[in-house]
């Protein structure tokens, strides 16, 4: 008689599936389970996996042992106001290397020229000053017998009174910029090693870079004429502008415009030509008219002191003339190199005065 075999469907033996259980809860637990295929528990597989646990490879340790790659640490944004102050100055540093790069100096402004405006203004304050000291010298100090006692004392300020105005007359011309220069990269660089000897190691290392001077012609301070010019040799930050010199158009002309503009003014050129030459008679005339208006616009200068504004050097106030000047690309140029400290009462006048 024969007795069928049945097959073992699988492991029912109480011990053997407690082994199993707590074999798949320690591996869920320390996360290594590497493969959604069922696991087949034999003794095999049971002593290599209790190998694995307790003498990881060679390869793991070489992993284990290997320094981590340093993450670069993440940067804090930059305020606003600190990025657009650095874009801001980043070009006109450049800027200014660029201009120092030429072997001749750069003329950035250069005032217009002011004879009249001389004339007028020492004229005017002579006058004043003469006027004043006659009047005290006849009517204060050698008043005539019988006058009042009073009359000394309002002769006396009326000539302290013109005397004052004369000396602010005379005081007008003082402490105007004449001309400011950008000044070659070998001349700024021989000057700040000069200025920076015996500094040490850092002075050096500060003047390996190009450096950038400017160079400021301006009166002195002193009401006398025939006086030379003060030079200043100034690093641009030394230099603030209360406005700026070149005030953009509310409407940019387009390419066409420009053009046409352009003919417009060479057309005008050449018909006041034709106009000279075709009356000869009444050019002296017309040349005298201008010369007048150019004087007469002096001496207004000259009495109101219009067409100046402030402008700071190396701590120093001077004045800066804006109506006739020259200023490279009408004033960007220096706009972009100097310091600009805008002042809402400057700006008014100074586009006025434009």
């Amino acid at each position: 008689m024969t007795v069928p075999i049945a097959r073992c469907q699988g492991f029912t033996n109480p011990v053997v599936v407690l082994i199993r259980t707590s074999l798949e809860t320690s591996i869920q637990q320390s996360g290594r389970t590497t493969s959604r295929a069922p696991l087949q528990w034999t003794r095999r597989s049971l002593m290599t996996s209790s190998s694995l646990r307790a003498k990881p490879s060679s390869k793991a340790k070489a992993t284990a042992s290997a320094p981590k790659p340093s993450q670069p640490k993440p940067t804090q944004p930059s305020s606003p106001g600190a990025t657009l102050a650095r874009n801001l100055q980043a070009p006109q540093i450049s800027y200014a290397q660029n201009l120092a790069s030429k072997s001749t100096p750069t003329i950035l402004y250069e005032a217009a020229p002011q004879r009249a405006f001389l004339i007028s203004s020492y004229a005017a304050g002579l006058f004043g000053v003469m006027a004043g000291g006659i009047n005290m010298w006849f009517n204060v100090y050698n008043v005539p017998e019988g006058t009042s006692f009073w009359v000394s004392y309002v002769f006396g300020a009326v000539g302290f009174m013109m005397a004052a105005l004369g000396t602010r007359f005379a005081m007008m011309p003082a402490s105007i910029v004449r001309s400011i220069t950008l000044l070659p990269a070998s001349t700024a660089a021989t000057t700040a090693q000069s200025a920076k000897a015996g500094a040490g190691a850092a002075a050096k290392v500060a003047s390996a870079a190009r450096p950038v001077l400017l160079e400021v012609k301006a009166r002195r301070t002193s009401p006398f004429p025939f006086v030379p010019l003060k030079r200043m040799q100034v690093e641009p930050q030394q230099v603030v502008m209360k406005t700026r010199l070149f005030t953009p158009s509310k409407t940019e002309p387009s390419p066409y415009e420009k053009i046409a503009m352009k003919r417009e003014e060479e057309r005008r050129r050449k018909e006041a030509q034709q106009y000279e030459k075709d009356h000869l008679m009444t050019a002296p005339f017309r040349h005298g008219a201008w010369a007048a208006g150019t004087i007469f616009a002096g001496i207004r200068q000259g009495l109101t002191g219009e067409g100046f504004v402030p402008i700071e050097v190396n701590g120093a106030q001077y004045k800066l003339d804006v109506t006739g000047a020259y200023a490279l690309e009408d004033g960007r140029a220096l706009d972009r190199i100097v310091k600009i400290e805008e002042d809402p009462g400057v700006v008014r006048l100074a586009s006025q005065s434009r």
